[in-house]
């Protein structure tokens, strides 16, 4: 209970300290710190973690002595008159203690036993997949957020740039120095470049939106976000990437402990076929008071001890039908097994052979950024002096608009496929 209230006063600390300094920026690690706190899907896992262990103390039932005691009175106690005139003074209370203790169930309570131990395992393995979604989802979205941001300061560059040029164009109108076809071309690329503003601040806030929602807090509440510096890092090395993530994943950890419980049951179930052996020990008491019956002496009196042997020769087919089931789901959760260690090696090879064909455009891109900029001073320059048309100079505009945006999305999508390969391989840390 204290664990509990310590995790909601400290979430509620964080949303306070949120509201009450809009003005300061959060980076990715206070963003995670948050949304950690505040992610439905990691309650709940928690809680499953909770319920686990509740239920593993109760699969220790079969590998410890069962103790019963009980005390009972006789409401109606009536004399009882023997032959020859006797009478028998009724005895109203009786008391009667077991001990019973299993000594072979062909395994059945050893297998249940660690049917509660995977039972806790796999809700371990729940609780670290719910939490590397959660930074999954947030680093992802950060960078979103991040990405349509500087697409929204290169549209309204590109738009600055535009109003400039109109400005010139108008200039030279007036002189007559260009034609009126120039300023309409000049005006509609103005009102193109505006139009793409708008677009991006509506992408800004639609991404702001969903990384509010993603960390827990108020959709329509401000937010402000640290703008650091983003740097590239290296890839590991794909045997190194690999052998993190069979190792490492939370989705293979879990259906590897499910296909290993399901075997553990399957082997719980076969038990049931074979023998087993108990050893029992029960004592009774009567007493016309009721302080006769506690005495460990009245229950010895009329106590036995019992070697128990059961051996289920014919049960209707019950039994195995039930093995037989039980083994079948075992391999079904083997199949799924091998069918989820595909499917990632599968995720893995895309993310990894993704992030090669981004750590190559990306130099490139860098390049070709730097060649439209060199581009459109030259064409303006060459407009000032009338030796290019302004289609010309606005297809140099296009290319540095359009490097400047593939630039930025090329980074982010670098940022995006590495917290993917993080988390594929199970090593998104907070």
């Amino acid at each position: 209970m204290l664990r509990i209230l310590s995790i909601y006063l400290f979430s509620w600390l964080l949303l306070t300290s949120l509201s009450a300094q809009q003005g300061s920026a959060l980076s990715l690690d206070d963003l995670l710190a948050i949304g950690l706190q505040g992610n439905q899907g990691i309650k709940i896992a928690d809680r499953n973690l909770d319920a686990a262990r509740a239920s593993r103390q109760g699969s220790y039932s079969g590998l410890i002595p069962s103790v019963r005691a009980s005390v009972n009175r006789d409401m109606d106690p009536k004399e009882i008159e023997l032959a020859g005139g006797y009478r028998i003074k009724p005895k109203p209370y009786s008391s009667s203690m077991s001990v019973s203790q299993t000594l072979f169930d062909g395994a059945t309570s050893w297998y249940n036993k660690r049917s509660g131990d995977n039972g806790v395992d796999r809700a371990r393995a729940g609780f670290a997949k719910a939490r590397n979604d959660a930074l999954l989802n947030i680093s992802q979205a950060y960078y979103r957020l991040l990405s349509a941001l500087e697409l929204l300061e290169v549209a309204e560059e590109a738009a600055a740039l535009s109003r400039r040029q109109l400005e010139l164009v108008e200039e030279r109108y007036r002189l007559q120095a260009v034609r009126e076809s120039d300023l309409l071309k000049a005006r509609v690329n103005l009102g193109q470049r505006e139009a793409a503003v708008y677009q991006n601040r509506s992408s800004v806030n639609d991404a702001a939106t969903r990384l509010k929602l993603v960390i827990g807090v108020d959709p329509m509440g401000a937010l402000e976000v640290q703008r650091d510096s983003v740097t590239i890092e290296a890839m590991p090395d794909k045997e190194v990437a690999l052998r993190s993530m069979l190792t490492n994943n939370p989705d293979l950890q879990q259906q590897t402990l499910a296909a290993e419980g399901a075997w553990i049951n399957a082997k719980a179930v076969r038990g049931v076929m074979l023998p087993s052996v108990g050893i029992s020990y029960s004592g009774n008491a009567l007493g016309p008071n009721l302080g006769d019956v506690f005495s460990m002496d009245s229950l010895t009196s009329n106590s036995a001890t019992r070697l128990n042997i059961s051996i289920p020769l014919f049960t209707g087919l019950r039994n195995s039908s039930n093995y037989r089931r039980a083994r079948y789901a075992a391999l079904a959760e083997d199949e799924r097994l091998a069918a989820t260690e595909m499917e990632l090696k599968r995720q893995l090879e895309n993310t990894y052979v993704n992030l090669e064909v981004l750590h190559s455009t990306y130099p490139i891109n860098k390049e070709v950024l730097a060649s439209a900029e060199a581009d459109v001073r030259l064409a303006e320059e060459q407009y000032r002096l009338g030796a290019i048309a302004i289609l010309d100079l606005l297809d140099a505009q296009v290319s540095l608009i359009t490097a400047r945006s593939s630039l930025v999305r090329t980074t982010y999508d670098i940022k995006i496929s590495e917290a993917q390969l993080g988390a594929l391989m199970g090593a998104l840390t907070e």
